[in-house]
């Protein structure tokens, strides 16, 4: 059943644009007002749930958040229940199975213990998400031998079913652009964090400027794990001068935040003496004197989407592996100079 926002908004007497805002996971609501519209939105899963009760078969499916170090589920807002959730519990819903979530701690639990809960609980497939995984650790799940779909990761030679962002054609799209502009000292600024989706881009970084004669060994700087660790170190990056860098790629949006802060502090002009180009959306009031130009990459629909060919796998034991890449697009800002227009001949 799809509820309408005014209706939502009528029944917990808020604005349809707050109720909006929340259901599209926007900023600019209080976390009161936001989990008193979530809550209201699981209560009427479940209610909605309950009813179709008789339809359900005997079995579920689950969402695992697989963490070592829980830097990215952090992010993500954790376990939190989201309008995509919810989406993705209505579909399972849809096909006679319970929907649960699971935020599994590598460090808390033994995986022999979720294995062991998870056969108990006769989960008919996984969708995990896999970015903080190794290529050993799914190897357990496997003992299952129930379907199994990842985001954010790829284990070829376990011929798992994979839903992804094109990190390649997304960095390829980014560096073309700044060389498109004039720009051929370019320089990656990268996270410490070194999960799938972030070597993904470093490696066709590498590529990218390789095709273009150009050595990376010095072209790659890790500057941290968060908002301020990137920041001191952009600082004591620009203290040694960057020498003849006209443009950065910044690898996530805490490497926008935290090496934006610590150029604006310094004065440095933003497109005119260095050029930026991020890959991850930033909330909309993050930069409040540049409006970044970004490579952005699908996620929620994406996740929904493995949920679904999940759903499709336990129905129908498809043998077909398939591996499927939502491409990137690139949203103009204003942080990148087009020295193309200052050339000039004598």
């Amino acid at each position: 059943m799809r509820i309408k926002s005014k209706d939502i908004a009528k029944e917990l007497n808020l604005s349809p644009a707050t109720v909006s805002l929340v259901l599209n996971g926007r900023p600019g609501v209080n976390e009161k007002t936001r989990k008193k519209v979530l809550d209201y939105m699981e209560n009427v899963a479940m209610k909605e749930y309950r009813t179709h009760h008789n339809g359900v078969k005997e079995g579920m499916v689950v969402m695992i958040n697989y963490m070592k170090h829980g830097i990215v589920l952090k992010r993500g807002k954790g376990s939190t229940i989201l309008p995509i959730h919810m989406q993705m519990e209505e579909a399972v819903r849809k096909a006679g199975y319970e929907f649960k979530i699971i935020d599994y701690w590598e460090e808390k639990t033994e995986i022999e213990t979720l294995i062991e809960e998870l056969t108990i609980q006769k989960v008919k497939g996984i969708y995990i998400l896999a970015a903080e995984m190794h290529q050993a650790d799914i190897y357990p799940f496997l003992k299952l031998k129930i379907p199994i779909v990842v985001g954010d990761n790829l284990f070829n030679e376990q011929g798992i079913d994979s839903f992804l962002v094109d990190n390649e054609e997304g960095i390829a799209r980014g560096v073309n652009y700044l060389v498109e502009k004039g720009h051929s000292n370019i320089v990656y600024l990268a996270e410490n964090l070194n999960i799938f989706n972030f070597m993904e881009r470093r490696e066709a970084f590498i590529r990218e400027m390789a095709k273009r004669g150009v050595n990376t060994s010095k072209r790659i700087r890790n500057l941290g794990n968060n908002v301020d660790e990137v920041y001191e170190s952009m600082k004591k990056y620009l203290d040694e001068g960057v020498k003849k860098t006209s443009a950065f790629i910044l690898e996530s949006s805490v490497v926008s935040l935290g090496v934006s802060r610590a150029i604006l502090e310094r004065q440095i002009k933003i497109p005119k003496d260095i050029s930026l180009i991020g890959f991850d959306a930033l909330p909309p009031i993050s930069l409040l004197k540049i409006e970044l130009t970004l490579v952005k990459g699908t996620h929620t629909r994406r996740h929904l989407a493995a949920i679904k060919h999940l759903l499709r796998r336990i129905e129908d034991n498809e043998t077909e592996i398939v591996r499927t890449y939502y491409k990137t697009r690139l949203l103009e800002g204003n942080s990148v100079f087009d020295k193309t227009k200052y050339i000039y001949h004598a």
